[in-house]
């Protein structure tokens, strides 16, 4: 028995000693892990992000933003710095005429403004030549305060010299002064400038011998004016073939619907030349043709005559036409 239970105790001895972790039994490895930073491709970024209110906004709330509210500016309106037109004195080569001389006077800001405009071409008395309209007419004053004013509208004026083909009795085709200017001097003129080239944009006139040939150029082309102007035009029945003739020619004249020009006749009182002149006014009168026929009270065959209604005679060849350059068609198409 007592061995028993010596066995007994050395059993329960070698289990207790088995148990202790402090044993001397083989030593462990002891394993301390620290936490590090995994290593990456790039550098790692601290971000430090701080919180700020949003802007208020200005609109209120009655301010709110529509199309309609977006300002669209404006087309900035022509303004012509300069209240003076431009005479030109130039001259062409004419098959019928030889050289053919002529002065033009280009409105305020023609270059400028880039717009078709209408021309007049006015013709001088026989013993005159391109000078009249301008020298003793003042005809380029009077348009120049007209345009400022917008009394006038701006236009370009064409003054001629017809030399001796405008004064000899000559009117075979290809030959006469109607040849002149209209198979050479009105192509010239709407090759060479910015002009309206549809008979709404043409007039054609003159003193004396010059309204002579407005009128017989007007009644044998129809077509190619909107208005026409005799002042104190010289007629005569026997200085003319019937068919070149204009106290003629207006018994027969015909203008197709919507093309009947314009018409102005003009004569002082004590003017020699004004019974052929109302010849002609009667008879386009019998035609129910109004040809705008004044017989001014005071005034005969002169120059002061014609310069104290030189502004009336720019008022009649633009009646029709726009006193607002931009109105006019443009150039550049």
């Amino acid at each position: 028995m007592p061995r028993l239970k010596l066995c007994i105790l050395f059993a329960l001895a070698c289990l207790l000693i088995a148990c202790d972790p402090l044993a001397p039994d083989a030593p462990r490895k002891v394993i301390v892990v620290t936490q590090t930073t995994a290593p990456t491709l790039f550098p790692t970024v601290a971000l430090t992000i701080t919180q700020t209110p949003l802007p208020t906004s200005t609109i209120q709330p009655t301010e709110i933003a529509t199309e309609a509210a977006i300002s669209v500016p404006e087309a900035t309106a022509f303004v012509c710095n300069t209240s003076k037109g431009q005479i030109l004195d130039l001259s062409f080569i004419s098959k019928i005429a030889g050289t053919v001389n002529y002065r033009a006077y280009l409105p305020p800001c023609y270059y400028e403004s880039t717009r078709r405009y209408p021309y007049v071409i006015l013709m001088p008395g026989s013993d005159q030549n391109q000078t009249e309209w301008t020298d003793l007419l003042k005809v380029h004053e009077a348009l120049d305060a007209g345009i400022a004013l917008k009394a006038l509208p701006p236009m370009i004026l064409i003054m001629t010299d017809g030399g001796d083909v405008m004064n000899t009795n000559v009117f075979t085709e290809n030959a006469s002064w109607e040849s002149v200017i209209v198979k050479e001097l009105m192509p010239e003129i709407e090759k060479s400038f910015c002009t309206w080239n549809a008979r709404e944009g043409r007039a054609i006139g003159g003193i004396s011998r010059g309204g002579f040939w407005a009128y017989e150029i007007t009644f044998r082309f129809p077509d190619l004016f909107g208005a026409v102007g005799g002042h104190s035009a010289y007629f005569d029945l026997q200085n003319a073939p019937a068919d070149y003739n204009p106290l003629s020619l207006a018994k027969t004249v015909e203008f197709a619907p919507g093309t009947q020009p314009r018409f102005w006749l003009d004569v002082g009182k004590d003017d020699d030349t004004r019974p052929n002149i109302e010849i002609l006014q009667k008879t386009l009168a019998g035609r129910s043709i109004d040809s705008g026929y004044t017989m001014n009270s005071t005034g005969d065959h002169t120059i002061d005559y014609w310069a104290a209604h030189v502004t009336d005679y720019l008022s009649f060849y633009g009646q029709t036409w726009p006193r607002d350059v931009m109105e006019l068609p443009s150039c550049l198409q």
